[in-house]
């Protein structure tokens, strides 16, 4: 029976460690291989590139060697009495450049000319009397001013196109050094055609296709076949510097080209020819193939001598571990471990029968943790139901507390929201009523207590309309709607309602304005600023509060510095959290609900605007809002006109409440105002004011009324038994997210509890405009 199922496939260690081995081996002579063989590649190509560069050269220094022996012969001859001399006869002229045409066969012409271009003389007598003005060496020598301080002329060497050959003009001067005339020689070509296949005789042992031509300085094929190269290929091999290239020709064959200029020496300006020596890179570059073969080979044949070494050793390391393997299976099989004994052939190695010794040992202990193990196995399953009740008793406990913190979450929702809508009830009443005083008191000390019972009601107001924020946010109601304005009518408006605060606590504030242009929503954005200002003026004591805008790249930035007390590093994330009061508060007001930078915070967020907050303890706190700036196509939105306050004199207005303090106080106010008011304390009421046609220009409705009336359910019903077709505004106590999602999807105008008077009036205006 085996042990092991799997060991039939599972490969030995003998095959595991010649297999590593084999592994290693080969990585590693192929990594050798391949940087010998790209190393001895590239410099046997190399060497073989600069060969045909070489061969190039060498004919190179063959043509201007030529060139300078021709040139120092005209030199030579030039200096020649019988030249020189004015009254040299024409015969003897004539006889030593016949002599010197017949001696040097490349010599086409030879022959002399006066300044004007007119022949003189000439071997053979050829175009003596006519005109070579036009030639290249006669214009060419005569262009050249006469060498100073004893340097030698410098003549340049030329070629005509369609002419095989090359012409050489050298000055004659007399004693004084003044020309007297101009020698010139025409010089065949044809000999470079011999040392061109000279050349390719003498490297067919090295390489059997080489090909020698010449091209002129244009490209074009003086010397060879002008099909070898092609057009294109030639022209740019026309322009290139000494050394060698591998290009491939028109006919797809990749060729190497070794290239040398002629460009003169010895003091001779040259012809600017390019000497190009060309091979087949499949024949120049055969040694190197054969390299790579070898190279190869070679790393076979020491890879496969090194496997069979690794076989060796391996057989030599495996055959006694796999001995003592075999017997450690059958301890495997065995039903009891007492009495188990390793056994390991005599001719082990020290380290053999030191691991014998070790899983002896280890069977041992085994042996004596096998009856341990039977009285854990006992005790283990009454162990295990024990565990099981706890587990059981806790888990019901959980539970049973966790559906009391969800019923007391509830309970708590439940009372906040009542206890939000009924304080907002009688804050509302209040407000009211302390405007309607405010009216009323002559005294000036009876003002001033109004005037103290007023700002406590706005700080109240304040309390409750960051509640409000937090729940229009929560409910997501709260849409931002970006537009294009300028940033700078914002913070004048805001500065100009925080300045008196900032004077009466002894602060000053400072305001850069800016005419830069934003995207943003302005209603938001005014939100957020009011709410830091407010802030920044409420936590400094002494010094100033500074609002501006600054411009970073694409971005405005809004920054808000005071010289408060600071905010620590560990703090800057806290005060965001909602409810997160701080003890710093300056000037003795009311800290407030800790919501405001929370919502400073989740307005940012809903309009993608990153704000960060810097600063140490002592040492004041910049807040920083980033703004996108408008760019050209976004059209600039004007601000709305400013419309003149409506009078609500002679206005009829309907209000319905079911608290009489808050019908009375509003009452009051709007009569106050000059309004025409119809009161009523339930939805009954105010039917039938509306049934005996009251001329009701507005209502002002309750959401909450008597025995569970709902305001949008009682205006919905009048307009569908056409009993009221005007304005109609809700204003509402209740502050939860649901009834404020319930209201925005209305389309229904609606305030909450308390209103500010300013507002209440303005939307009343705009309802009845």
């Amino acid at each position: 029976m085996l042990s092991d199922p799997i060991s039939l496939t599972r490969p030995g260690l003998r095959g595991i460690l010649t297999g590593t081995l084999a592994v290693l081996t080969a990585a590693l002579i192929l990594s050798v291989t391949a940087v010998v063989v790209w190393t001895a590649t590239r410099e046997t190509q190399r060497s073989i590139g600069r060969s045909l560069g070489d061969l190039a050269a060498f004919m190179r220094e063959a043509l201007e060697s030529d060139v300078y022996e021709r040139w120092r012969s005209m030199r030579t001859l030039s200096t020649l009495p019988a030249f020189t001399n004015a009254g040299a006869s024409y015969q003897g002229r004539r006889i030593i450049l016949d002599r010197v045409k017949s001696n040097v066969e490349e010599i086409v012409w030879i022959g002399l000319a006066d300044m004007d271009g007119r022949v003189i003389v000439a071997s053979g007598g050829e175009r003596e009397g006519s005109s070579v003005a036009d030639r290249r060496w006669f214009a060419a020598a005569r262009a050249r001013t006469a060498p100073s301080n004893g340097q030698q002329e410098r003549p340049t060497v030329q070629t005509t196109p369609g002419e095989r050959v090359v012409e050489i003009g050298v000055h004659l001067r007399d004693n004084d050094g003044q020309s007297v005339g101009i020698m010139g020689m025409l010089v065949s070509w044809d000999w470079l055609g011999h040392l061109r296949r000279s050349l390719i005789d003498r490297s067919q042992g090295r390489q059997s296709d080489l090909e020698v031509i010449v091209l002129d300085r244009d490209g074009r094929v003086v010397i060879g076949d002008p099909a070898h190269l092609g057009a294109g290929l030639a022209r740019r091999t026309a322009d290139r510097s000494d050394g060698f290239q591998i290009d491939t020709l028109p006919d797809g064959r990749t060729m190497v080209i070794g290239t040398s200029r002629a460009s003169g020496g010895r003091n001779i300006d040259g012809l600017g020819w390019q000497i190009v020596v060309t091979s087949n890179a499949e024949v120049a570059f055969a040694p190197v193939r054969e390299l790579r073969r070898q190279i190869v080979a070679a790393g076979g044949i020491v890879g496969l001598m090194v496997l069979i070494a690794g076989w060796w050793v391996a057989g030599r390391i495996a055959s006694p571990l796999q001995s003592i393997a075999a017997r450690a299976d059958r301890v495997g099989l065995a039903d009891a471990l007492d009495g188990v004994v390793i056994e390991v052939p005599k001719s082990s190695s020290q380290e053999i029968v030191s691991l014998a010794a070790s899983l002896q040992g280890m069977i041992d202990r085994l042996a004596d943790n096998e009856e341990a193990l039977r009285h854990l196995a006992n005790t283990l399953e009454h162990r295990v139901a024990d565990r099981t009740a706890e587990l059981e008793t806790a888990n019901r406990a959980l539970s049973a507390a966790r559906d009391d913190a969800v019923a007391a979450t509830a309970a708590k929702s439940r009372f906040l929201a009542a206890a939000s809508h009924d304080l907002r009830q009688p804050l509302h009443a209040l407000s009211l009523f302390a405007n309607a005083l405010s009216r009323r008191v002559q005294n000036d000390e009876q003002r001033r207590l109004v005037s103290n019972m007023e700002t406590t009601l706005g700080s109240l107001q304040d309390m409750f309309s960051a509640l409000l924020d937090v729940s229009r946010l929560d409910a997501g109601i709260v849409i931002a709607e970006p537009r294009t304005f300028v940033i700078g009518d914002l913070l004048e408006r805001v500065a100009a309602d925080f300045r008196a605060q900032a004077a009466s606590h002894g602060l000053d504030f400072g305001l850069v304005s800016s005419r830069l242009a934003v995207v943003s929503d302005p209603i938001l954005l005014e939100t957020i600023l009011r709410n830091l200002v407010g802030n920044a003026l409420k936590f400094t004591a002494d010094g100033k509060v500074l609002v501006g805008i600054r411009r970073r790249g694409d971005h405005a930035v809004l920054e808000i510095h005071d010289t408060g007390p600071g905010i620590a590093e560990e703090d800057r994330e806290r005060i965001f959290d909602e409810f997160e009061r701080s003890k710093d508060a300056a000037h003795g007001q009311n800290d407030g609900l800790g919501l405001g930078l929370s919502i400073v915070r989740r307005l940012c967020a809903l309009l993608g605007h990153r704000i960060t907050l810097t600063g140490r303890r002592g040492h004041g706190t910049v807040v920083r809002v980033e703004l996108p700036i408008a760019t050209s196509d976004l059209p600039a939105v004007a601000s709305p006109a400013v419309q003149p306050d409506l009078s609500l004199a002679g206005r009829h207005i309907l209000i319905l409440d079911d608290e009489p303090m808050i019908v009375d106080a509003l009452a009051r106010t709007l009569r106050d105002d000059g309004a025409t008011v119809s009161a009523a304390g339930d939805s009954a009421q105010a039917t039938r004011l509306l049934a005996d046609g009251e001329p009701v220009d507005l209502a002002v409705i309750d959401l909450q009324l008597e025995r569970g009336v709902d305001g949008l359910d009682l205006i919905e019903r009048w307009r569908r038994e056409s009993a009221f077709g005007k304005p109609a505004l809700i204003v509402t106590g209740s502050t939860d997210p649901q009834t404020l999602a319930r209201l925005q999807a209305s389309g229904t105008p609606w305030l909450t509890k308390p209103v500010a008077l300013p507002v209440l009036r303005a939307t009343l205006a705009r309802l009845m405009a």
